[in-house]
This record gives structure tokens, C-alpha cells and sequence, in this order.
């Protein structure tokens, strides 16, 4: 779930910002910060997005559940196991959002800090 999704977001920032770097290597921290959030906001809208409809799509099975039981939408929509769902979603969502900029500035900070060598 959120957890291979906050791998996914944090290797694909720090890649993008290694590539801006090798391509561009006179960009400073700054610079380096602004192309790889704007990439990384991209990223973000999409992984939430997907994470969404990961947890929905894992939360069917528990609707249909409710549904053969013939619960009102009010008591199915009031559950733990629903809440639960939105909660992950919300937390998960949290977590990338944070982990982006966090991501995007140690890898900025990393390269802009080395010195410059042959094969990069």
C-alpha cells in the first residue's frame, strides 16, 4: 500500500534530481529544488490517485459484505472497517506528500555538496 508507493515516489525524486544534476551540473541547490518538485508534484497527484483507488479497491469486498447483510448506508458509512480505509488513505496521502519535498531537498543537497567527477 503506502509503503511501496512512498518507496516509489522517493527513488523517482531522487533519480530525477540525479539526472537535472548530470545534465545540468552549474544548477545550484535552489534550482535543483524547483525541477524536481515540479516533477514531484506530478508524481504526487498520480500516487495519491492510485492509492486511492488501491484502498477502494480493497474496501469492495467489505461493501459487498455490508450490502448482502442489508446495512444502511448510514451504519456502513459510520464502521470501523470503512473509517479504517479512510484513514489509511489520509495518512498514506500525508506520508507522500511529505516525503517528496524531503526527498527531493537531501538529494539536492547531496549532489550540489559532492565534487564533480568523470562518469557523472
Amino acid at each position: 500500500g503506502a509503503l511501496g508507493a512512498l518507496d516509489d515516489i522517493t527513488v523517482t525524486q531522487v533519480a530525477t534530481v540525479a539526472e537535472v544534476h548530470r545534465r545540468s551540473p552549474e544548477l545550484g541547490f535552489a534550482e535543483l529544488m524547483q525541477s524536481g518538485l515540479r516533477v514531484g508534484r506530478e508524481h504526487i497527484a498520480s500516487t495519491v490517485n492510485t492509492l486511492l483507488l488501491a484502498y477502494t479497491g480493497a474496501g469492495i469486498p467489505i461493501l459487498l459484505l455490508f450490502a448482502v447483510a442489508d446495512q444502511p448506508l448510514g451504519i456502513v458509512l459510520n464502521s470501523e472497517l470503512i473509517a479504517v480505509e479512510i484513514a489509511r488513505t489520509l495518512t498514506g496521502s500525508m506520508g507522500l506528500v511529505a516525503a517528496t519535498p524531503l526527498a527531493t531537498a537531501l538529494a539536492a543537497a547531496v549532489l550540489v555538496g559532492r565534487p564533480r567527477t568523470a562518469d557523472r
